[in-house]
């Protein structure tokens, strides 16, 4: 029997997945309500939770005091196969 991804690691890569996709199509990092509606999740409080999980596992950067401040580093976007795994 395979065992399932847990749920939180399966949210953490989409939302990985769709911060690459998003920051290589518009050059900009998307606002937490879009990251949100593209992982499925309908709080942006709870999006926002993720976010500043990952920030602090290294996985995603924030710039203080700007819009739109998570960003993906180059250093995960170089590995994001293995860094998405975290």
């Amino acid at each position: 029997m395979q065992k399932r991804m847990p749920r939180n690691r399966k949210t953490r890569n989409v939302i990985l997945r769709y911060m690459l996709s998003f920051q290589s199509q518009y050059g900009r990092s998307p606002s937490v309500r879009e990251i949100g509606a593209a992982a499925g999740l309908s709080s942006t409080s709870t999006t926002a939770g993720y976010l500043n999980r990952m920030v602090r596992d290294g996985v995603l950067g924030k710039r203080e005091g700007r819009y739109r401040s998570y960003f993906v580093p180059e250093s995960t976007a170089c590995g994001a196969g293995s860094s998405a795994e975290h």
